[in-house]
């Protein structure tokens, strides 16, 4: 009889550790972290210009890859991203042009959480060896002798339209736990 309770008890704690590893490989999984700098290639879905395009105007974007983490789904493709025209400047006098900026708010997770993104070091790096200048400010000085300046009243800068379908990368801007 005494050995029947060595083994119930045996089982007993045997059955409490596999519990205790099991929960704990759950409360890990339930505390995934999307790192900092993750980043998300998205699309965007309307042309904008300096000619029609108004400040606090949204911007559509949407993720055109999963993002994963491990083998663990975060973001899916086809999730839409949260943007917004945040200045606009009409081309000007003396050759200056136009210059429109985009702020990126947050993307959505699988699980329907806003996961905040913004162009980072690294996504303007990325998009930088990608050919396209999104996020960079441009800016340079002309200077002018006397004529060169009456002259400069007359040159006016251009406008800056960025097609439907650019593509650009974001990033994660802090962890987010998942």
């Amino acid at each position: 009889m005494n050995i029947n309770f060595k083994k119930i008890g045996l089982k007993c704690l045997a059955l409490v550790l596999a519990f205790s590893l099991f929960n704990c490989t759950l409360l890990e999984a339930a505390r995934l972290i999307i790192p900092q700098g993750t980043l998300v290639k998205i699309r965007l879905q309307q042309t904008l210009s300096t000619k029609y395009t108004k400040e606090g105007q949204t911007a559509r974007f949407i993720v055109l890859d999963t993002v994963r983490l491990g083998k663990r789904k975060v973001i899916e493709k086809g999730a839409s991203v949260d943007a917004y025209v945040s200045h606009v400047r009409h081309p000007q006098r003396f050759g200056r042009n136009a210059s429109l900026k985009i702020k990126f708010l947050s993307v959505n997770s699988v699980k329907g959480k806003d996961i905040p993104i913004e162009i980072g070091e690294h996504a303007a790096k990325t998009n930088e060896q990608m050919g396209m200048a999104a996020g960079a400010a441009v800016g340079g000085a002309l200077i002018f002798g006397p004529i060169g300046l009456l002259a400069g009243l007359f040159v006016k800068g251009k406008n800056i339209e960025i097609p439907s379908g650019t593509i650009l990368h974001v990033e994660v801007a802090e962890d987010t736990v998942f």
